[in-house]
């Protein structure tokens, strides 16, 4: 047991020493030291980054290839080999579902002599129940969508709009248009019309709908989440003087351009149903208002103290609506026409996959100095993106099929910082919350039931769950997430940031302690007593597929059956509890 407890002592400090820069040795390879491109060399470095041998040459597969290993060659920059088959695997499952594989699915993978095995597993992901959950909960994540804002009823009804637009694929320019154009008279029965209730902004009471703040705050979400810019600044006062150091393209903006912004939504009121009685957080949408008053009141910003009506134009174009057309429809057709549209939203996703977008970070883009890494190959995603049908999915199987994506977080030789910018090797990042939530579950096969309000089902892992309220009634549950930097939707934001906390929680939480148990029905148990002739060996090199998607080592090996041998039930609860606490757990590389 003390040999257990200082290995996982080592990976205590090692969680800590992957995301705070000033501890790590002074003989430390040189890393970035700001922003996500360097937090993800600091987690590479300190998860994954030992040396490996030389590099031989990888496979073009695509015009991310191209790109990506052109700039490389050209300016002579070493990169990292493929990563193996056992690392790829635990990679591509948890990006694109999630969840970790099964060892049986592990081993035939492994033994697998297809040269398109990596492209089919790529394609039979993108195509299951766990692609569909994480990225629904995803989408989610990304609206903030809530019961609190929304209603259950709402908040459920969104999230199967969001499920069903993945699942057919549906081109996501649509998507976002009827996000932004819905009108209904109700949110509880109409998926797309909550996009635009989450934002509404209330005054003095429930009833109180502030209708210039609640325009402000649409123009200002559309714009990050589908235009990659953040208008949060020039809400408040004009970029001069404030913004030139941050972004030089909105330091020539004005507070006045962002309420021509808004302007589109100012005919667009979003009420309360208050006839209904039994009613709390049920909207309707209409365009019957009035339109945007400069001089209208704010709750949540410092006074407007302009004058008049304001004349809605598109902020990137100064392009006006048509006399006599819908002003949403025409914001919309903007928006998702602008070539900005489809390089925001490739280099969003790209980001998720390879852990540092082109452009850094994804909703600050600054359109007047040269922030992109790989300009030309954010221009082609774009351009694909738009000729196949603005098709997420398409854009996930070009990213995960791209050597790029494929190369080992291990790097031949030293690692300079300078190597950073051109992805010469596979940035680690840590699991998200509902991630590591639902790999613990999955591999000790031991769930709880976490219920899903108004719809009569429970589901078994977090990202099936409709938004973070649903984790309430499970104390523990939803103490640990919270921890390991899980937003509530209303008003905190996710953070992977590393603390000793966390690191605590994984050895010694109630969640933690009661599913490494050899409890009836988990996989422990099935091991040690469904086939109680199983060699000690064998036991250990199987939870080893479990929890790290790969074979033990030598040393690894003989510590287990030591483990086993001394105690088959306690030994293997022991291990279960070292391999959850083993940095190869907690990240994904």
């Amino acid at each position: 047991m003390l040999r257990i407890m200082s290995l996982v002592l080592a990976a205590t400090v090692s969680l800590v020493l992957a995301q705070k820069p000033e501890m790590l040795p002074k003989d430390h390879p040189a890393i970035p030291s700001k922003g996500k491109l360097g937090e993800a060399a600091r987690l590479t470095a300190a998860a994954g980054g030992q040396a490996v041998g030389p590099a031989s040459p990888v496979p073009r597969k695509n015009f991310i290839d191209e790109h990506i290993f052109s700039k490389m060659a050209n300016d002579r920059i070493p990169h990292a080999p493929l990563t193996s088959d056992y690392e790829f695997l635990r990679r591509v499952h948890i990006d694109l579902t999630g969840r970790l594989p099964e060892p049986v699915e592990t081993e035939a993978f492994v033994r697998s002599k297809e040269p398109d095995k990596r492209d089919k597993l790529v394609d039979k992901l993108i195509q299951s129940p766990g692609f569909l959950a994480k990225w629904t909960y995803w989408f989610s994540d990304l609206a903030q969508v809530n019961s609190n804002r929304l209603g259950t009823d709402g908040r459920n009804l969104f999230y199967q709009y969001i499920y069903d637009f993945l699942h057919m694929d549906r081109p996501y320019d649509e998507v976002v248009s009827e996000m932004l154009t819905t009108r209904a008279a109700s949110n509880y029965y109409v998926g797309p019309a909550s996009y635009l209730v989450r934002w509404v902004v209330i005054g003095d009471n429930c009833e109180d709908e502030v209708h210039e703040d609640t325009s402000d705050e649409i123009a200002i979400w559309s714009a990050k989440h589908f235009l990659g810019v953040n208008l949060q600044c020039i809400s408040c006062h004009d970029g001069k003087r404030h913004l030139e150091k941050i972004n030089t393209w909105l330091s020539a903006r004005k507070r006045s351009e962002l309420w021509k912004q808004a302007a589109f939504f100012g005919k667009t009121r979003i009420l309360r149903r208050t006839e209904i009685a039994t009613t709390r957080d049920e909207y309707s949408i209409d365009d019957k208002g009035a339109g945007y008053d400069a001089s209208g009141r704010s709750v949540v910003r410092i006074p407007r103290g302009g004058k008049g009506a304001v004349e809605p134009e598109f902020f990137l174009t100064g392009e006006k609506p048509q006399p006599g057309k819908p002003l949403r429809e025409e914001f919309a057709r903007m928006l998702t026409s602008h070539p900005q549209f489809a390089r925001a939203t490739v280099n969003m996703f790209w980001a998720e996959l390879m852990s540092v977008g082109i452009v850094d970070p994804v909703d600050d883009f600054d359109f007047d100095r040269a922030q992109a890494s790989h300009p030309e190959l954010l221009d082609a995603l774009a351009k694909d993106f738009r000729e196949n049908g603005h098709s997420i999915k398409r854009l996930f199987r070009l990213i995960a099929k791209s050597s790029a994506y494929q190369l080992s977080s291990k790097f031949p030789g030293e690692w300079k910082d300078s190597y950073a910018r051109y992805y010469s090797r596979k940035f680690v990042r840590r699991l998200t919350s509902e991630e590591l939530h639902d790999a613990i579950v999955k591999t000790t096969n031991v769930y709880h039931d976490i219920p899903v309000p108004n719809r009569g089902m429970t589901v078994k892992f977090a990202t099936e769950a409709r938004s973070p309220e649903d984790f309430r009634k499970l104390r523990d549950v939803n103490f640990f997430l919270e921890s390991f930097g899980q937003p509530n939707r209303d008003y905190s934001q996710r953070t992977n940031e590393g603390a000793i906390s966390q690191a605590v929680l994984l050895m010694n939480s109630p969640l933690v302690k009661d599913k490494i148990r050899a409890r009836p029905g988990s996989y422990l148990d099935s091991l040690l007593d469904t086939e109680p002739a199983l060699a000690d060996d064998r036991i250990v090199r199987n939870l080893f597929l479990r929890f790290l998607v790969r074979e033990p080592n030598e040393a690894e090996a003989a510590m287990g059956r030591k483990l086993i041998a001394a105690d088959r039930r306690q030994g293997g609860e022991d291990l279960q509890w070292l391999l959850v606490n083993k940095l190869e757990f907690v990240f994904n590389y």
